[in-house]
């Protein structure tokens, strides 16, 4: 295990993900700065941000010469599967150039960082399995794109693997699956059905949630989990390598609306919505997480109905218009 460098840079500081990972840094002892582009929130932990668009070269270069860091999460991302496919030339705007500025900086500035690239598990070639099949995918399972999204991780992740290759860049490509929790965007379906449900708790909607696909299966952690296994990542995971992280564990998205309804004060009906569903997707999403568990002896430790209650807390208690 590599000791401890405690100068943690995180890319989209100001995300959902990137919030979570500051704080965990933080209560780990190390010192902790990063980019963000949305303003911060004002009970934002205690960090050294800069706000910089991840395709500002000249400033990313100004920023990453002045802090030097030693651990490197790179995180800003277009991250909403549906966002990218209304928005594709954002989305590699973001997702694929900005990995390619990122890793360019450290490269010309000869910055020697452990880079921790996540991708997603997106990447993988799902096509014609579903729940009956009941394959886990490991990180030698085929890739194909079967979104703009994924397409825009792929492309990051050759990135990664040109700088590593003809640059020596020290670069680890994770592959998170599905995580979810307190903080995250009403974008994702379990945000957007716990704001549904103190609407209807607070007598602003009807008891009624809409949804689209809800018969699939995804992988899903929290995300305090998830921010223990990055860290984790950078002590233990070797540079070049690609590792899967996920609880291996499968969960239909019908299950989890259901949990979230027991959970409400009242009564609600599921009712699918035509217009929410894709005709594109993955039906089943779970991973083999054996060659990341091995490296790291990382395993969740908060299941998923915790998760799910937490998250719904988090909503009753967050301030609305």
């Amino acid at each position: 295990m590599l000791a401890a460098a405690k100068e943690a840079f995180i890319t989209g500081i100001e995300g959902f993900v990137g919030t979570h990972l500051a704080s965990d840094l933080l209560n780990k002892g190390y010192q902790v700065a990063g980019i963000n582009l949305a303003e911060l929130p004002t009970n934002f932990p205690k960090v050294q941000a800069f706000q910089c668009d991840i395709n500002d070269k000249k400033r990313l270069r100004e920023i990453l010469s002045e802090t030097r860091p030693a651990a490197v999460f790179h995180l800003a991302a277009a991250s909403s599967v549906d966002a990218c496919e209304h928005s594709p030339e954002l989305a590699f705007e973001i997702n694929t150039e900005g990995t390619f500025n990122l890793l360019e900086a450290f490269y010309e500035l000869e910055i020697n960082s452990k880079i921790i690239l996540i991708s997603s598990c997106e990447v993988y070639d799902t096509k014609g399995r579903n729940q009956r099949s009941k394959i886990k995918l490991n990180e030698k399972s085929p890739v194909r794109a079967s979104s703009v999204y994924a397409l825009t991780k792929i492309c990051a992740e050759e990135v990664a693997d040109f700088f590593a290759n003809r640059h020596g860049l020290r670069v680890v490509i994770l592959r998170p699956f599905t995580h979810t929790g307190p903080g995250q965007s009403e974008k994702f379906v379990f945000p957007s059905v716990t704001k549904q449900i103190v609407e209807i708790e607070q007598g602003k909607r009807a008891p009624v949630i809409e949804l689209g696909n809800i018969e699939v299966f995804r992988d899903y952690s929290d995300v305090r989990d998830m921010v223990r296994a990055y860290e984790l990542a950078f002590l233990n995971c070797a540079p070049g390598e690609i590792y899967n992280v996920a609880s291996e564990r499968a969960f239909s998205i019908r299950a989890g609306v259901e949990t979230l309804i027991k959970l409400a004060e009242n009564p609600i009906e599921i009712r699918i919505a035509p217009e929410k569903v894709r005709e594109w997707g993955n039906q089943y999403l779970v991973g083999d997480c054996r060659k990341f568990r091995k490296v790291t002896k990382w395993k969740p430790q908060i299941d998923f109905k915790t998760t799910l209650a937490d998250l719904l807390e988090y909503t009753r208690q967050t301030p609305r218009d």
